[in-house]
């Protein structure tokens, strides 16, 4: 027998107890409708939970069509609740109608048409709950008409959960989308518009979701530093916790050196070692230490780096104390150290590398003396001081300059001449001091972009 005229002998069968021939017309006009019982009558209005199941229909929700093509159907059958919501969801954004849950309960869900009117209540409408026989939702009844005019504003509906699964791969091709254009994206693809810290949330989640969240990277920190030791033997690998009053251990830095790198770096490197850092600007906060060399070519040569909350005396410490032992450089004797003129790092250099030669980077010296003494006086004499070779040609330029302005003369002596003026440099570390802390952050900061 055909199923359509089964159909049409259940909805006949179904409505005859009912003594009203309109009623009985109206409801096999206005509604999607499977039964077999007198009961489902009343479950249109009362909704009891003891209905029976739909066996005329074997649909199944594919959850992996597009979007807009979602359309829940009288019959169709679903995994549990929260994947029928989303298909509700789907099928109102892509119509332009809104909607709101009247029951959004363990055993059933009533949806409703959410256009606010004055005149009468929209007669969309879906009743589903969980069918009797197996672990499945289906949906019972539903009312797929709308009275209403179309309108894309959808409120707490389209949250920001739900913009982040859509948009998952644009922010995956673009992580640094502005909010401003990520809200015209949404307009343009949903039609609807949302505020910027709508946008911001839903991208939030959108990352999250991308890279994961950070407290699940973190619970891995130990099996990614035995990762390490077992693949790179001879490497050094240190994880640095807090133990908090809740009797958890909260991450507090990690540092890493490879056996590769240390032993390359002792056996054909100069004895020299920029050291800098530089903010972490991806999901997870923090500043990324380094500590880099020079090779026979005058490249950068990567040594070690350590990750940690803040740069401050006690990190650069307890990050000298784990390189001086990795490339045997105890107290620092024959080691000349660049970096920039980080307080915390100056004391560490001198508890822990105490007979290292200490040098500036002129960079960075130079940024923050023509903060105050800019033009091209100022800068000629500046870099023609820090490139004398001999001292008497020091004090002649700085002579020149305190006839000018007394107080660049007084500023440029106060950071302490010695450890950035090349005449007061040994022969290894003279060409190297202008620019290898500056290249050391640069490179940092490409390394920190491309990874994040």
């Amino acid at each position: 027998m055909p199923m359509d005229y089964e159909r049409e002998k259940v909805i006949t069968v179904s409505f005859q107890s009912v003594k009203d021939p309109f009623l009985t017309k109206l409801f096999e006009d206005e509604y999607e409708f499977f039964g077999e019982k007198d009961e489902y009558v009343d479950d249109l209005v009362h909704l009891e939970d003891d209905e029976n199941d739909i066996f005329c229909s074997n649909s199944v929700h594919d959850p992996t069509i597009e979007w807009n093509l979602m359309e829940p159907k009288v019959g169709e059958k679903y995994q549990n609740f929260s994947q029928l919501k989303n298909c509700l969801i789907n099928y109102v954004v892509a119509h332009g109608y809104p909607l709101r849950f009247e029951k959004l309960v363990s055993t059933r869900l009533v949806a409703r048409c959410g256009r606010d009117t004055d005149k009468k209540e929209c007669d969309f409408r879906l009743y589903a709950s969980w069918m009797n026989t197996e672990r499945t939702v289906q949906v019972k009844s539903m009312k797929k008409k709308h009275s209403c005019s179309r309108k894309f504003t959808f409120g707490h509906l389209v949250s920001p959960q739900w913009i982040a699964s859509h948009l998952v791969k644009e922010i995956v091709f673009n992580p640094s989308i502005k909010l401003k254009e990520l809200r015209e994206l949404i307009r343009t693809k949903f039609k609807i518009t949302l505020s910027l810290s709508k946008c911001n949330r839903a991208k939030h989640k959108a990352m999250v979701m991308i890279e994961g969240k950070a407290s699940d990277h973190y619970a891995r920190i130990w099996d990614y530093a035995a990762e390490i030791q077992r693949s790179n033997p001879g490497s050094t690998v240190q994880v640095g916790v807090n133990l908090n009053p809740d009797g958890k251990h909260y991450f507090y830095r990690f540092y890493v050196c490879f056996h590769a790198l240390k032993t390359g770096w002792i056996a054909g490197c100069r004895r020299v070692i920029g050291l800098d850092g530089c903010f972490l600007k991806g999901q997870v906060k923090g500043q990324l230490l380094t500590a880099i060399g020079r090779d026979a070519n005058n490249q950068v040569y990567p040594i070690c780096w350590v990750m940690v909350n803040i740069e401050n005396k006690q990190n650069w410490k307890w990050f000298l104390e784990l390189l001086s032992e990795d490339v045997g450089v105890q107290e620092g004797g024959g080691l000349t150290v660049i970096s920039d003129q980080h307080k915390g790092l100056l004391e560490a250099v001198k508890e822990v590398l105490p007979n290292a030669e200490h040098r500036q980077c002129v960079r960075h010296i130079y940024a923050d003396f023509k903060k105050s003494y800019k033009g091209e006086e100022y800068k000629d004499l500046f870099w023609a001081a820090a490139g004398c070779t001999v001292e008497p040609e020091f004090i002649s330029v700085m002579e020149r300059l305190k006839a000018i302005d007394v107080g660049a003369y007084e500023y440029l002596m106060s950071h302490n001449p010695s450890s950035w003026s090349r005449a007061y440099f040994c022969q290894d570390c003279a060409r190297l001091n202008k620019g290898m802390s500056n290249s050391n952050a640069t490179k940092v900061d490409e390394f920190v972009n491309q990874s994040g």
